[in-house]
Parts: structure tokens; sequence; C-alpha cells
């Protein structure tokens, strides 16, 4: 670089735009690295003028950079055809702003392919209300107040989207309802790994209930009620169990005896929750260290995923998990 300054002086960008061939004139430069310095430049160039685009369209730089980063070279035609993939394809962009996007690359309010993003806005909106989907007449009337549309083009989307894939049509009892794909796959496999989990036996040795009952209530000074010890039982029997129940009905108590009489036969427990500070209290609880769900799974931000799976199990026999109806469905 230094050399082709000290060769061309200020015009050297105008030598590698337009008169490449010029670079020869500089020792050191083969025709090699020639076409390499000729290619950067292409790169760079690319850079320049798609964060232009995206900046003169309102996109700030941090923005810029990720959608650029996301798309490549490819940036500004994604952008001019369907700017709304930004929502899809960009953590941290969401339909609102890729809708100011798309205002002001002219695209019309009424244009089929806003109203079709707009459909999986309205079921994302709906995701904050703890829905999975929406009865297909809510979401109708969703859309159209959120995107100000007809109700006939919210019709004429939902068909293209249900074409697609991108939305699943199915019934909850006699109710047609509408769902994401991505939120209606997950629930599906959330009931086959717990048909699958439920099954067989427990990973330790059968415990006999009516001895360890008398053990658990001798070693903690506590008398377990009539509900918590037909619990205790059924958990020694069972791979799967749900404790649920309002604040103050005993299911720390029922969980703490529980981790005590497998713990004492020697089964591996991991503890977690959703949030640290329901990690903290479970820690403060039981004696055992708990963690975040995320932690305890091993969260990698870089490859935004999780290093503990099928492939790579927890160290457990036992898990539990607090505060689990915190938990939503992807996770």
């Amino acid at each position: 670089a230094k050399r082709l300054v000290q060769a061309f002086g200020k015009e050297v960008f105008d030598i590698i735009e337009a008169a490449p061939e010029r670079l020869r004139e500089v020792g050191g430069i083969g025709p090699l690295r020639a076409a390499k310095i000729i290619a950067g430049w292409a790169d760079q160039k690319a850079v320049r003028e798609i964060m232009v685009f995206l900046h003169d369209h309102g996109v700030g730089t941090a923005r810029a950079v990720r959608i650029y980063k996301t798309y490549g070279r490819e940036a500004v035609e994604v952008m001019t055809e369907n700017p709304y993939r930004l929502a899809k394809d960009i953590r941290g962009i969401g339909f609102r702003t890729a809708d100011i996007i798309a205002m002001k690359l002219g695209i019309e309010p009424t244009a089929m392919v806003r109203v079709r993003a707009g459909i999986a806005y309205a079921l994302t909106e709906a995701m904050g209300d703890g829905h999975c989907g929406l009865p297909v007449a809510e979401l109708k009337a969703l859309a159209g107040k959120l995107l100000e549309v007809p109700d006939a083009l919210v019709d004429t989307a939902l068909e293209l989207e249900v074409a697609d894939g991108t939305v699943i049509a199915d019934r909850v009892g006699e109710t047609p309802c509408l769902f994401l794909a991505g939120l209606w796959h997950a629930e599906r496999g959330i009931a086959e790994r717990l048909r699958r989990v439920a099954s067989g036996s427990p990973p330790w040795p059968v415990i006999d209930a009516e001895r360890a009952l008398p053990w658990i209530e001798g070693k903690t000074g506590l008398a377990l009620a009539p509900s918590q010890a037909e619990a205790v039982r059924l958990a020694l029997q069972s791979k799967v169990l749900v404790i649920t129940g309002g604040p103050g009905v005993g299911k720390t108590t029922l969980v703490n005896a529980i981790l005590r009489i497998l713990g004492a036969k020697g089964v591996r427990l991991l503890l977690c929750a959703p949030t640290g500070r329901a990690a903290k209290r479970m820690t403060e609880a039981t004696g055992l260290e708990a963690r975040t769900i995320h932690r305890l799974l091993e969260f990698d931000p870089k490859a935004f995923g999780f290093k503990r799976g099928e492939e790579n199990p927890l160290d457990c026999d036992l898990l539990v998990v607090d505060e689990s109806s915190m938990v939503d469905v992807p996770l």
C-alpha cells in the first residue's frame, strides 16, 4: 500500500478503478498480487455502495452492517424486492423497522408483500400474550387492525402464506386456527418428546416408597401431607412428573424430599430454572446448585445455539426444571 501511494499519490484509487493494469508499474506487484488488489477493491466498492444505499433509506450503521453480513452483495437486491425479509432473517429487526424501510423504498401499504409479512407480525404479537396460534377469525381481525388494510387483502395473504407453508392451518377442538410454522412444529415436537421420555422405567433401581417416606420425614423433621406423600410415591416410579400448585402449597418441600431420597441412592441430579433469580431461589431452597437453562445447556453466543443436546446430553439421571411454565415453546 505504501509503494502504491508513493507511485500514484492521491490518484491511487482512480488508478485501481479505471486503469488497474498500471499497478504492474510498481515494483513487487506481479499479476497475482495485482489481481488480489483489484478483487479487494471491488469488494470494498460493493460494501460502500450497499452502505450508502442503506443509509439513504434510513438504516443506521449497526443495522446496515448486520444486513450486509447476512446478504452480502445481494443486500440491495433483497431489500428492493422484499425488505420484509429483514424481519425474518435478522435478529433485532422486527416488522415495524422493516415496514419503515419499505415505505422509504416506495412500497405501498396495500402491497401483497407487506400484507403477507404482516400475517407473521400479527401472530408474533399474539405470541407476546402467550399464544402459539390464533383462531382464523381473530387473526384476520388483528392483522387488519395492525396493517390497516381491507379484509379481502388479508384473506388473500393468508391463503398464500398457508400455501407456502409459512403458516400452518390446524384445529383446536372444533375451532379452525392458524399457527406460525416454527411454533406449530415446536409444539408437536414437545408432545412427541414427552411421549418418548415418559415411556419405560426410571434410570434408578426400584425404591420402596413405604420405607423412603418415614426416612425422609425423620431426616427433615417434617410430616408430609397425604397429597405430598402420594406425589413422592409417583415421582419415585415415574420418568416424567409435573408438580403444580399455587404459592404455599408445599411444592418446595416436596421437591426437596424427592431430591434427598434419590440423592441418597446415588442418583445424579441437575437443577435449573429459566432465570438467574429463580435459579438462585432454587439453590437456597434445596442446598444444591441450580443453574439457568441457558447456562446448563451451555449456550454458545457465537453459534447462537446450545452445546448440549441429543449428541451431547446432560450428565444426569434426574433433571428438575423449576418455574417451567415460564419457559417458552421454542426453548
